[in-house]
């Protein structure tokens, strides 16, 4: 009856296990109607610096806009750009990114969204957002405060903004090739 009792068991664990025939269905991914630093944001001040390398005051005041379709930097357009969104902490992040801690910086949150910003494969900016109305941009190492002044624009109006800007890249994230 010992013998017989494993047996038994395995017999029925494995006619339980079989094949399972279903209506499968492959799941596509989202389309956003919606960009995750929906709306029009202005530069407000230097908030670190690590590369005096660039002057960055003339920056200060300009416009930062972003849509699902496109954005501006500070007369700098960026058509169709994708944006890969991610959470990180953000003592690590300061630590890594900028060799200082989330105090010597000035933010306040423990945790920040990362937002890199991408055309055409190419990653252009990285936004480190705190609040639904505070983010801090990176460029070239520096971090630039954003505050959010306008919730989104319609169609019209950033299409009349992007025939303005300038399609020639000048800010990065960080020096190209370094």
């Amino acid at each position: 009856m010992k013998k017989q009792l494993p047996i038994l068991l395995l017999l029925l664990f494995l006619t339980a296990c079989g094949p399972i025939k279903g209506d499968y269905r492959i799941i596509e991914k989202p389309a956003l109607n919606r960009s995750p630093l929906q709306g029009r944001w202005v530069v407000t001040k230097i908030q670190t610096v690590t590369d005096d390398s660039v002057d960055l005051r003339p920056v200060i005041g300009s416009d930062a806009i972003f849509a699902p379709m496109g954005g501006i930097f500070n007369g700098q357009r960026i058509e169709n750009p994708t944006y890969v969104i991610r959470k990180g902490k953000t003592d690590y992040l300061m630590k890594v990114g900028y060799n200082k801690t989330k105090d010597d910086v000035g933010i306040a949150g423990d945790n920040l969204f990362i937002i890199d910003i991408y055309q055409d494969d190419e990653k252009l900016f990285t936004v480190y957002r705190e609040k639904d109305d505070v983010a801090y941009m990176d460029i070239y190492g520096n971090l630039l405060q954003l505050v959010k002044t306008k919730g989104s624009l319609d169609e019209r109006q950033l299409k009349n903004l992007m025939e303005q800007a300038d399609p020639h890249r000048t800010y990065y994230s960080r020096v190209p090739g370094k």
